[in-house]
């Protein structure tokens, strides 16, 4: 009877191929391509969107629900239709998200990377919630627009693997092994 028995395989511990690594690196090209287009063409993005959503919502019967808490929404966070502006925010987050999830591949890095962008949108959240307590506070609304910008952006991608390229950041103990 042999030692060793295989069990049912663990990604992490399968040998990577050439393939899979070919394969992964044309998504992230991909990825990558789509983020700088949706950068790019934003405005157009932003002009499909709103012309869907209102279709939508004047479909669905919630386009007047929709002008009255488009009114409700301070400039300071945006001059745009708030359905677009949202699903913008969301598309391009999670293809954030996934391409770092196609970059960072130790555990304890990419829950980091997790609770960094809840942490922000949280933040955001709260600024926002702020500013509308305070009477409209001008400066709550640039925060919060300066925080969502970021997020919406390429350099909080960059900034995370370039700290943890550097060994920066946490590591499980596989990663610190591999490194070895």
């Amino acid at each position: 009877m042999p030692k060793h028995v295989a069990s049912s395989p663990d990604a992490r511990t399968l040998p990577s191929t050439p393939r899979m690594n070919t394969g992964r690196w044309v998504l992230v090209g991909l990825l990558v391509l789509v983020l700088f287009l949706a950068g790019v063409y934003d405005a157009q993005i932003f002009g499909f969107l709103t012309t869907a959503w209102q279709k939508v919502l004047s479909a669905v019967g919630l386009s007047r629900q929709a002008e009255l808490l488009q009114q409700g929404v301070h400039g300071g966070v945006t001059h745009r239709a708030l359905p677009a502006v949202l699903t913008y925010a969301a598309f391009y987050i999670a293809l954030c998200l996934l391409l770092l999830r196609l970059l960072v591949h130790d555990p304890l890095q990419w829950r980091l990377v997790l609770q960094l962008y809840a942490g922000i949108i949280a933040a955001y959240v709260l600024i926002v919630a702020i500013g509308k307590l305070a009477g409209d506070a001008v400066w709550a609304y640039r925060l919060s627009r300066h925080l969502i910008d970021f997020l919406v952006g390429p350099l909080p991608i960059a900034g995370l693997l370039v700290l943890f390229r550097a060994g920066l950041g946490p590591q499980s103990t596989d990663s610190r092994m591999q490194a070895k």
